[in-house]
């Protein structure tokens, strides 16, 4: 674990949450260099240790590519908060701590004497952020949540898919992550009001809400102009080697059209009067888009791209996986960084989303399960070793 030295590197983070939101947020909170401590059931760990895909097909806790990816820069130990003693251990490590961060269930931290009122008590300065798929209060409270639960009732699937078609849930856990930035924006927001009134809060993170607060701009639609924001034709075009957006749904410019024309090699389209002007252009966009796409077949797609917004269109490509790691725009970034296991070996991991002048990110492997039970524990509360052979005896850690 390298030293620490981002711009955070004055506060430490209690990391009691599971899956992705929670873990999301203390990952972009460790990757600024705060010290979080990810506490994990003993034996079984977080439950994204068991979520695929796993590293050389080897079905093991240290090899899922998820739990690698979000744990990055954070210690790890084992612990049991349901037993009485493991209560008593998380009491002792949240008056050390800035923050905790949580994705239980409402209302089961506080059956166990660890909801926030509880350790407030303790550390009036602790910041406690509970990550749930509806919040702590209202209707859904006690409802369970996924992620495609929260593309869902969030308004986000519904503007998703073509017009004729079921909403399709948008790939990966996007609302989980959105929920995990929305956690790391107001627990920020919290340290800052800590560090200037004197005080910690209880910050409550609804996956729900970060999801219909993602569609916002369906919802502005419905209020000012009663649009429902159902779902539209893309207008995808068909490339040589995959799809092409070429920026032309609100209609082509005046003077960006006879550019197009030029460049499809069909110049006499530009004085056409099916097209000449940008009223025409849209009553005929079938017509034009099946032009243009016949053209757009022939090409790479990169090329398409970048010969289109060399006229000024907002146009784009249907990036791959793959042409994310040879992205040259990435590589200039440096958005990718490779970071070496113990166990999972040397892989490529995304950087953080953002970055700040003069910030050096941290690039520290996920934590082996327990790998920092004696740091921690002897370290940090002062307990002997001989005591963690009995608490590990006993199933506390």
């Amino acid at each position: 674990m390298p030293g620490r030295n981002g711009v955070l590197s004055d506060l430490t983070i209690l990391d009691l949450s599971q899956d992705v939101a929670g873990p999301y947020c203390t990952k972009l909170l460790a990757g600024l260099g705060a010290e979080v401590i990810k506490v994990e059931p003993p034996g079984l760990g977080d439950a994204s240790r068991k979520a695929g895909p796993f590293l050389r097909d080897d079905p093991s806790p240290e090899t899922s590519t998820a739990f690698l990816y979000l744990n990055t820069d954070k210690k790890g130990i084992t612990l049991d908060i349901t037993t009485e003693t493991g209560a008593v251990l998380l009491r002792q490590l949240a008056k050390q701590c800035d923050v905790l961060v949580e994705s239980f269930a409402p209302g089961y931290l506080e059956r166990l004497g660890l909801g926030y009122a509880q350790l407030e008590s303790l550390n009036p300065g602790l910041v406690y952020t509970s990550v749930t798929p509806f919040g702590q209060t209202g209707p859904y409270r006690d409802y369970k949540g996924s992620d495609i639960v929260a593309q869902a009732v969030g308004g986000m699937m519904y503007t998703i898919g073509m017009p004729d078609k079921p909403p399709l849930k948008i790939g990966g856990d996007v609302g989980l992550y959105t929920a995990g930035i929305s956690a790391f924006s107001g627990t920020m927001l919290a340290i800052f009001a800590r560090d200037t009134l004197g005080y910690g809060q209880h910050v409550d993170v609804s996956a729900m809400e970060a999801m219909a607060l993602a569609d916002i701009h369906s919802a502005i639609r419905f209020e000012m102009r009663g649009d429902d924001g159902a779902r539209r034709e893309s207008n995808l075009l068909h490339a040589k080697d995959g799809w092409v957006s070429p920026g032309l749904e609100t209609g082509v410019a005046d003077d960006t059209w006879p550019g197009i024309c030029k460049l499809i090699g069909k110049p006499k389209l530009a004085t056409d009067p099916k097209f000449n002007t940008k009223q025409a252009r849209r009553q005929n966009q079938p017509e034009m888009l099946k032009i243009i796409g016949d053209w757009v077949a022939t090409q790479p797609k990169e090329s398409v791209y970048h010969a289109f917004q060399a006229l000024r269109t907002v146009s784009g490509y249907v990036a791959t996986v793959e042409d994310l790691f040879t992205s040259k725009q990435l590589a200039e970034r440096k958005f990718f960084q490779p970071i070496n296991h113990s166990v999972a070996g040397k892989a490529m991991y995304p950087r953080l989303p953002f970055t700040l002048e003069g910030m050096s990110q941290t690039t520290a492997a996920a934590p082996r399960l327990g790998e920092h039970n004696t740091e921690i524990y002897c370290g940090r509360l002062g307990y002997p070793a001989r005591d963690l052979v009995a608490l590990r005896n006993a199933g506390v850690i």
